[in-house]
């Protein structure tokens, strides 16, 4: 039996993991080509969801370094890069991968880049209450004052 001067696995999550779909880089430095063209198809809709979901502009999302589709020119190492990010920050909003997404991430803090739901609505409430008060001045200064 051979022994190794390094093991294996030390128990360290893999590096060369697409995440969710448990798809591996080999050790040719690619992945397959069968799991390539499930990646660039199934990961189209995954990221569709993503971006229908959340509530920012398109703008906004691409600041954010949100992506709809992942790029079939890029290299298998980019595209791990980019989707492993896409599944760190917003699996949660991937129905396929939502439980998964839940049990890895349990005990850890959510993602920091992304407000909850609950701190969205917070200010868009707070941002509705400010226009109204605007529009009670407005309409209050524009009411001619009656003297006696």
């Amino acid at each position: 039996m051979e022994t190794y001067t390094h093991p294996r696995n030390d128990g360290t999550p893999s590096r060369r993991k697409f995440k969710g779909f448990n798809f591996y880089i080999q050790g040719n430095e690619k992945l397959s080509k069968k799991n390539r063209i499930r990646l660039l198809k199934e990961s189209e809709v995954h990221l569709n969801e993503v971006t229908s979901s959340l509530t920012q502009s398109v703008e906004d999302q691409i600041q954010m370094g949100v992506i709809g589709e992942l790029d079939s020119t890029l290299t298998d190492y980019e595209l791990l890069g980019q989707w492993n990010q896409m599944y760190d920050n917003y699996g949660y909003l991937m129905s396929g991968f939502r439980d998964q997404w839940e049990k890895e991430k349990i005990g850890k803090k959510p993602p920091v880049e992304e407000p909850s739901i609950i701190q969205i609505l917070i200010s868009r409430i707070e941002e509705l209450e400010q226009r109204v008060l605007n529009l009670e001045e407005k309409t209050m200064s524009s009411k001619p004052l009656i003297g006696f």
